[in-house]
């Protein structure tokens, strides 16, 4: 029998190698979902003493996570968020760093897709549809806080809340789009792009544009490893990326 005693020693310092890598939670909005994961990706490949761990939701209640979590490394939601929280001093001692901008807009589980380049016609569209999905605006869901107030300014909420699904986010809003279980889904175009570029109706019309800024904070931003993971973020390639998703970057 062969004697691997001399394996022991090795297998004891890989394993504490491995369990000491420093962890960095970061705390994102929905709409940043596949940049966020392909940047961790990266960074986790190439640095064996951390890793980055993603955990997504609404706007609203990723920054709910964030304010919980003491040991949160950085928090992404909108920049209105942000600044609201640095005004009240819930996040102090540090600037946020603007990253980049979607708009709201629709998708389509139909191969023929409706005109909503007006009020009038995204009313018309709206009211055709059997089932409409959106993120809960309890949930603190940009678009869907968004969405919410149109149909009552275009005086179809009733009729849209009737057949309306509420999504704990755009991922999950998306998912249903792509299985066919709604016929519209109310969402940023990133998420549209990210997940089901054909399905892609158009965004909101002028008068109900909704334009969202995506901006990171991080309790310590000069920590080495959250500046290499921001420096990755915002370096040649992240900035591609982040354009591949239907993102369009803050220079």
């Amino acid at each position: 029998m062969k004697n691997f005693s001399w394996l022991v020693p090795a297998l004891v310092l890989l394993y504490s190698t491995a369990g000491s890598a420093a962890e960095y939670r970061v705390y994102s909005a929905a709409g940043v979902k596949v940049p966020m994961l392909q940047f961790a990706s990266v960074f986790n490949e190439t640095n064996a003493n951390s890793r980055v761990l993603n955990d997504f939701d609404t706007a609203g209640a990723a920054e709910k996570k964030f304010m919980t979590d003491r040991d949160g490394a950085c928090l992404i939601t909108t920049q209105v968020r942000i600044n609201k929280a640095i005004k009240s001093g819930t996040l102090l001692g540090q600037d946020p760093i603007e990253l980049v901008d979607t708009v709201a807009g629709l998708a389509s589980s139909s191969t023929k897709k409706p005109s909503i380049a007006t009020a009038a016609e995204m009313t018309q569209a709206l009211l055709a549809a059997k089932s409409i999905a959106f993120s809960d605006p309890a949930r603190g869901a940009t678009v869907g806080l968004h969405f919410q107030n149109m149909i009552k300014a275009l005086g179809i909420e009733k009729q849209i809340m009737d057949k309306a699904i509420l999504a704990s986010d755009g991922v999950e809003t998306m998912k249903l789009v792509k299985a066919k279980k709604v016929e519209l889904g109310v969402t940023q175009t990133s998420e549209i792009i990210q997940s089901m570029p054909s399905s892609l109706v158009g965004p909101f019309p002028a008068e109900f544009e909704l334009a969202t800024r995506y901006s990171m904070w991080c309790r310590n931003p000069d920590d080495p490893h959250v500046a290499d993971f921001i420096s990755l973020m915002r370096s040649k390639w992240g900035a591609s990326v982040f354009t591949s998703n239907g993102l369009r970057v803050v220079k």
